[in-house]
């Protein structure tokens, strides 16, 4: 994906890009997802398969989560974006890039579910329509500079403006991909405790470890519709074209 190869892309070709994406960082992908939901989800495996849920730990683990989730986030879109763009990422950059990022991630994030849940309840179809328009939000904070967190609202609406329907079939795909996993998983665990029930653990890591690769997924998916919509709405292709060549030049 060379800088100069940017162009716009069709639905199918941000998931192929996205898979791409994260099958070339796996690894690091996959440190990410641990070091940051790496003790909520042993808390949460740990309580599943003792079968004594503990309201402590569930409450610690929920804390954790949250601002595991906030980290990955930023980082998964630091990662995505420095691939997309012909850099190298690295998981100690990514995760300070990421931590800075927080505060920014929370208020925004907060602000897009508030509208969209309000848009949701007066009605379904303007709520869908809400959140596709917030589709980008996260990666209009974590990419750009803006005064305040939640101009990020404003400049992901602009940005989806015509392309809301894109945006709905990219959660409806990713929808349906996780269903489709998560449920083969889940019947694979089913069969395990009617048939041989000491399977039953190992598949249940399997479905735990997962999980992890939700949200850096969905970072890839969106990051690169981020990257579409500025392609063909800024040229983005050609200021990152004519950057190319100014530095060529002066390094000759």
């Amino acid at each position: 994906m060379a800088t100069y190869q940017l162009r716009p892309m069709s639905v199918g070709e941000i998931l192929d890009g996205s898979l791409t994406v994260l099958r070339q960082h796996f690894g690091l992908f996959f440190a990410l997802a641990v070091i940051c939901l790496g003790v909520p989800t042993v808390i949460d495996l740990s309580s599943s398969l003792s079968g004594e849920p503990n309201p402590g730990l569930s409450l610690l683990a929920t804390l954790l989560r949250f601002v595991g989730y906030l980290l990955l986030t930023g980082a998964s879109v630091h990662v995505v974006s420095e691939t997309y763009l012909q850099r190298t990422p690295q998981l100690s950059q990514a995760l300070r890039f990421a931590s800075g990022k927080m505060g920014s991630l929370f208020i925004s994030g907060f602000a897009a579910g508030l509208v969209t849940m309000l848009a949701t309840l007066a009605l379904i179809i303007p709520g869908i329509i809400v959140a596709c328009g917030y589709a980008v939000t996260v990666q209009v904070v974590v990419l750009e500079s803006l005064p305040s967190a939640t101009d990020s609202l404003g400049r992901s609406w602009a940005l989806t403006k015509g392309f809301k329907g894109k945006a709905f079939l990219l959660y409806l795909v990713m929808f349906l991909l996780g269903f489709c996993v998560f449920f083969g998983v889940a019947i694979l665990i089913g069969i395990a405790a009617a048939t041989f029930p000491p399977l039953m653990i190992p598949a249940t890591i399997l479905l735990a470890v997962l999980m992890l690769f939700v949200y850096p997924f969905t970072s890839c998916v969106l990051t690169l519709f981020y990257y579409d919509l500025r392609v063909r709405k800024e040229a983005l292709d050609l200021e990152l074209l004519g950057q190319q060549i100014g530095m060529s030049q002066t390094a000759s």
